[in-house]
């Protein structure tokens, strides 16, 4: 099946909590993940899925992203859109969807990797004509992360826990984004997607929660990035198998 939405990556972070093992001046983005950087896994990811387009917000590091897409050829278009400062996630959502201009998009973080397919999460939000869709995965352990309430009949986000020991149900941190409409709300320059907007807009905002999100890494902390080395590899080893 083919995801014909393009996809913004968010890649503009420090990493500060990464920056222990990865030192002062390599992006989180382009973090070495058995022995290759995070973000060619991830394209590839979308490659294989057939997105054929994806564009990637830039920030700290951003000559070193440019020059490892120039040399790596990935097997899709990539573009950039560039912060001149922080502007925090949802900032850099908002530049970013004011910059390239299409109507809908599929936005995911630079640090994170997860089971998802697209065309289904692309095929939800259209049905459901949210104005936006979250992905979502259950993990044993959530208290790294807030949890999510839904409702159960009609899907919609209803609420958000926070951080608590136990399973639980979290945003993996890939959306699918009615731009036209997102765009008709007013926003600070800088400000977190999740935290000062989801959080707040529940009411007005009709955010649908699509829980089909297998295997889930997030690479931001040492814990998970050591993790990460053979995680990655052999998430892909097994898709190759599958296929």
């Amino acid at each position: 099946m083919n995801a014909s939405l393009p996809c913004l990556i968010l890649a503009g972070g420090f990493g500060t909590r990464l920056r222990s093992v990865l030192g002062d001046e390599c992006p989180k983005a382009l973090a070495p993940i058995g022995g290759r950087p995070f973000l060619g896994w991830l394209l590839q990811a979308l490659a294989r899925q057939g997105v054929s387009e994806a564009v990637l917000s830039l920030g700290f590091g951003r000559d070193s992203i440019r020059n490892f897409v120039a040399s790596s050829r990935p097997d899709i278009s990539v573009s950039f859109v560039e912060e001149r400062e922080p502007l925090g996630t949802g900032g850099a959502i908002i530049h970013a969807l004011r910059s390239h201009g299409a109507p809908a998009t599929i936005v995911m973080n630079g640090d994170t990797l997860c089971e998802v397919d697209l065309s289904a999460l692309s095929a939800y939000f259209r049905e459901t004509d949210a104005d936006i869709v979250m992905a979502a995965t259950r993990v044993a352990d959530a208290s790294r992360y807030g949890t999510i309430d839904i409702d159960a009949k009609s899907g919609r986000l209803i609420g958000f826990k926070e951080k608590h020991e136990g399973a639980g149900l979290i945003n993996a941190g890939v959306y699918v984004i009615n731009a036209t409409r997102l765009l008709s709300h007013a926003f600070p320059e800088k400000f977190s997607f999740e935290r000062d907007f989801l959080e707040k807009s529940l009411s007005s905002v009709d955010v649908r929660v699509y829980a089909g999100v297998g295997e889930f890494i997030d690479i931001g902390v040492p814990q998970d990035y050591a993790r990460a080395q053979t995680f990655i590899p052999r998430l892909f080893q097994a898709s190759v198998d599958e296929a």
